[in-house]
């Protein structure tokens, strides 16, 4: 029993941290991050965006998996990047979590604005 609490705490503290270091990204929109089974544990966005893009998310994996198990069976999902002309969406599963982060997709770099 304490070593499921002590798991659950370490998670959360887990979570508080990578949201706290997405968040202070530049150009950052919207955070969500979901536990193992696609549930939305934390986000900036309210609460049925957040269930909504869970959902999605959930779709376009399944999608991305089949499709990366032709190419090479052995591999997992990893990062997902998607960009369009004003925004571009990050997703990081990974054994505990998945993180999607929506962000402006300006090119700072190059000084281009989107």
């Amino acid at each position: 029993m304490q070593d499921a609490e002590t798991d659950t705490k370490r998670t959360k503290s887990y979570v508080e941290d990578v949201f706290r270091k997405v968040q202070a990204k530049p150009g950052v929109e919207d955070i969500l991050i979901m536990n193992h089974s696609g549930v939305p544990v934390k986000t900036s966005m309210d609460r049925q965006d957040g269930l909504q893009y869970a959902c999605l998310y959930d779709n376009l994996r399944e999608k991305c998996q089949a499709f990366l198990s032709k190419m090479e069976p052995a591999q997992n999902l990893t990062l997902l990047r998607v960009r369009t002309k004003f925004h571009e969406v990050l997703i990081t599963p990974d054994a505990k979590i998945t993180v999607l982060v929506v962000q402006n997709a300006k090119d700072t770099f190059l000084n281009i604005k989107g």
